[in-house]
């Protein structure tokens, strides 16, 4: 294997990782359980899943998934972030008054 392909390779991980993590989060969404282990199972075919996509599908649907997860994580770290600032900082304004 070439620079190249091992850089190609490489890339391909890093997208696969990225969209499965937010496909997983997009998940739990529709799956709610108590059993964690419930998602380790699920976990490793929709990597599989998001690495086949990058080496077989078209830029279209690859960006297609990678955007899902983006979107999911987006939401959990920026949107729920500033929320639970927020909430912090009303509830400690309700404090000292």
């Amino acid at each position: 294997m070439d620079k190249a392909e091992m850089g190609t390779l490489i890339l391909k991980v890093i997208i696969a990782s990225f969209s499965t993590v937010g496909i997983m989060e997009y998940v739990k969404n529709f799956i709610k359980t108590s059993k964690t282990w419930i998602y380790s199972i699920i976990m490793p075919f929709i990597a599989v899943g998001c690495f086949l996509a990058c080496e077989y599908l078209p830029i279209g649907i690859i960006g297609g998934i990678l955007t899902v997860g983006c979107v999911q994580l987006d939401y959990q770290v920026i949107v729920q972030g500033f929320k639970k600032v927020i909430n912090k900082s009303i509830n400690k304004i309700d404090s000292e008054e």
